[in-house]
């Protein structure tokens, strides 16, 4: 059997699909729905910088426009470089000792800078206990 009609006067069969949504308790149909706030977008780097002054962070600029910061016991590293297409636009590294390894978590261009913020800030106040 064609699935296809071969000439004008056949007709393909006729499909009907019903959608239902699930009943949520408590919900009335069409009424409000609470959500969350999500964090979308980029967002500002000055947040960023707001945090470093506030803290003694010190930090470098770049020619390309990159940002070097270092914590204040220099265990925290933060770099940003928007610019650089061979670069995460966002690097928090904790340098290592001699019994534990470091590690690095990396953004992109699109991570909310909040992220990277409270990210950055838990790191802060860990070293500095």
């Amino acid at each position: 059997m064609d699935v296809f009609p071969t000439s004008p006067t056949r007709k393909a069969p006729a499909m009907t699909v019903a959608i239902t949504a699930p009943t949520v308790p408590g919900l009335k149909p069409g009424g409000p729905i609470e959500h969350g706030t999500w964090l979308i977008g980029p967002g500002s780097p000055y947040a960023i910088s707001t945090f470093l002054a506030a803290h003694s962070w010190s930090w470098v600029c770049d020619p390309r426009g990159s940002i070097h910061a270092a914590s204040p016991d220099t265990h925290v590293y933060l770099g940003y470089a928007p610019e650089d297409p061979h670069a995460d636009t966002w690097t928090i590294a904790v340098t290592g000792t001699a019994r534990e390894p470091g590690w690095k978590a990396t953004f992109d261009r699109d991570a909310p800078v909040e992220l990277v913020l409270d990210l950055l800030a838990a790191m802060h106040t860990r070293t500095t206990r």
